[in-house]
């Protein structure tokens, strides 16, 4: 058996090869990120060995710059793992207490971090669930890009049109976007003919006849650039608004094709579901919860040195997208799952702060997601302890 270890970078890549001894074969093979790069490698790993069996291929895995090579790789027949750079670091550190990093020593290292591995199906990623996480890294760049506009609009108004808040309650609703896509300055409002406000779906006469007599009475002062940017503004979080609702089909598509369980725990929608299969990938991944707590991030710093020993705050290492997922899937649990509901009120009641108590609550759903992936049963809450 031959253990493959490569070192990604953008432009290229250094593979290291070592045999079932831990004897390396090959120290470097260095060859560009293009088509033939791929080529190259192939050659390189038909050398190695001519049966595909034989070889097993570990990456690291960082950003997106693995992917490609990933695909190439299953798509010759090869048994290819990803790590996470954390793994990767932590195994450096338990070779060598030199701190030394070179694209030469890191494919070594992965090679030799694989060779250790003894559970041969870890790592291994469906192609439906790296889509799901490409998916879901897709539509939160959407969300992130979207809120920066809805932050820009907001300002907006408050210089042009600064009592339409309260009027209104919410900025955002379909109603205001319609009323100021017609009517970009509160000079428009005012003058507008009150029949054409009444055309605008969902806003009543009473409150389009306040918006009016306020409009005349606004403290802001709008112009005509003013007017195009609030335009383009609401144009822009409409279009965000279209495009995550179509990914968001997409991901209810992969969702089904999946049929995970862990759907069925109370208050998790295919859009939290989904962030979180993509981010644990696969379950074989980790051997216990706590592992699966670390990887989200959620478990305490431990410091011991002599008769002093204690815990700190969340490291909040690990995936940021899983640590946000499991927060918002816990806080919808503690409102709609009575058994969760009631952790929740017990750790209040121990003295823990609100969002302490909430990671706890966390805590505990990684537990029950740890099980149910594993056992591929559905979530019951009468069997929960």
């Amino acid at each position: 058996m031959f253990y493959v270890g490569i070192d990604i970078a953008k432009n290229k890549h250094d593979m290291a090869c070592i045999d079932k001894n831990g004897r390396v074969i090959l120290r470097k093979f260095t060859f560009p990120n293009s088509h033939q790069g791929f080529i190259d490698l192939k050659t390189q790993l038909r050398q190695l060995s001519p049966v595909i069996d034989n070889v097993h291929i570990a990456l690291e895995s960082t950003g997106h710059y693995n992917y490609n090579l990933g695909r190439f790789l299953r798509q010759l027949g090869y048994t290819v793992f990803a790590y996470n750079p954390l793994i990767i670091k932590e195994f450096a550190k338990s070779q060598s207490l030199r701190k030394t990093k070179t694209d030469v020593k890191d494919a070594l290292l992965i090679a030799h971090r694989l060779r250790s591995d003894v559970v041969s199906e870890r790592y291994h990623v469906d192609d439906k669930i790296e889509a799901l996480k490409e998916l879901t890294r897709y539509q939160n760049r959407l969300i992130q890009a979207r809120s920066r506009n809805k932050n820009l609009y907001v300002r907006l108004l408050d210089l042009v049109f600064p009592e339409l808040h309260g009027i209104v309650g919410n900025l955002h609703n379909n109603f205001v976007y319609e009323l100021l896509s017609k009517y970009p300055s509160p000079d428009k409002i005012s003058r507008a003919h009150f029949k054409s406000l009444l055309k605008i779906k969902r806003l009543t006469a009473d409150k389009a006849l306040l918006i009016k007599e306020v409009a005349k009475q606004t403290i802001g002062k709008a112009s005509s650039v003013h007017s195009l940017e609030l335009i383009q503004l609401i144009g822009t979080i409409r279009h965000y608004d279209k495009q995550i609702e179509d990914v968001q089909k997409d991901i209810d598509k992969l969702m089904v094709e999946l049929d995970s369980p862990i759907t069925s725990i109370t208050g998790i929608s295919n859009r939290l579901g989904a962030i979180i299969l993509a981010e644990i990938k696969t379950i074989h991944n980790f051997k216990t919860p706590a592992q699966l707590q670390a990887f989200a991030g959620l478990e305490p710093a431990i410091y011991q040195s002599g008769q002093m020993d204690s815990k700190g705050k969340m490291v909040k290492r690990g995936s940021t997208y899983l640590r946000y997922a499991l927060i918002q899937a816990a806080r919808i649990l503690s409102i709609y799952s009575p058994h969760f509901k009631a952790y929740l009120r017990l750790k209040i009641s121990q003295g823990k702060h609100y969002n302490v108590a909430l990671s706890h609550v966390a805590k505990k759903l990684i537990r029950v997601i740890f099980h149910l992936l594993k056992t591929n049963q559905s979530f019951d809450e009468t069997k929960l302890r």
